[in-house]
């Protein structure tokens, strides 16, 4: 019997049991062993509550680099194993927690296929809306996988972002947009260019999203509006020739 299973003995764990397990999971200068063995508990109890407790290890950062990243490694397998209850702890914690890069992982070797796993990401990120101040890491983490992972069909999920209430979540947005852009459908680019058009001369805009937008117009040949001038975080890098941005350098 482990030293946790004298402390928290009995096969249904009490709320009191997960809570004082989640501060030892938590634990960022304690030693590997000892949140390892608290990780282990959790997984041993299989229930929701448990299962949403141990995820919160994702959520912290421990004073060694390579026993961080080798824990929530171990955690990503452990839960893939899981089945359908942690795919539900997965699913809850993507659409409410601010770091989802492992979880994201996580759900999609619990997944029967990439549609399935794109789906679920886009669901979590439609759970925290563009006015949304909370979860900006969070929202960031699930665009970057979207870039990545996805195909053009997210172009339409992910657009609404590049309104977003942070910078961040905005050039994120507009990164995959753009990558996804060549292959996406008529609608979908008509409906990137409105908001290029809108937003790169919007100067209530911070400079670093006005030149990105800039950027972004420039490398698809996307036209301007020319009744509307460019405020000077963008013409101060970019220029207007043949109704497109190019370079000015």
């Amino acid at each position: 019997m482990g030293f946790l299973d004298s402390i928290f003995g009995g096969d249904k764990p009490s709320t009191k049991s997960i809570e004082k397990l989640v501060g030892r999971v938590k634990e960022a200068y304690a030693q590997p062993e000892y949140r390892r063995e608290a990780m282990d508990k959790l997984l041993s109890f299989g229930t929701p509550e448990a299962y949403t407790a141990v995820l919160t290890r994702f959520t912290v950062v421990v004073q060694s680099p390579h026993w961080d990243e080798e824990e929530k490694r171990w955690l990503c397998d452990e839960l893939s194993t899981r089945g359908e209850p942690a795919k539900t702890a997965v699913r809850t914690f993507l659409a409410r927690a601010d770091h989802v890069a492992f979880a994201a992982k996580t759900l999609l070797k619990l997944s029967s296929s990439k549609t399935e796993w794109i789906n679920d990401l886009v669901v979590a990120l439609q759970a925290r809306p563009p006015e949304d101040h909370r979860t900006t890491q969070g929202k960031t983490e699930i665009i970057n996988q979207l870039r990545d992972n996805a195909d053009e069909s997210v172009v339409l999920s992910v657009l609404p972002y590049v309104d977003d209430h942070a910078d961040d979540v905005q050039l994120a947005a507009w990164e995959c947009c753009e990558h996804h852009y060549p292959a996406a459908t008529d609608d979908a680019k008509a409906a990137v260019l409105d908001r290029a058009r809108h937003i790169v001369t919007d100067d209530v805009r911070s400079a670093r999203v006005l030149r990105h937008v800039g950027g972004v117009m420039s490398r698809l040949k996307l036209p301007v509006d020319p009744t509307r001038p460019l405020p000077p975080a963008v013409s101060e890098e970019i220029v207007v020739a043949d109704g497109v941005l190019v370079s000015a350098r």
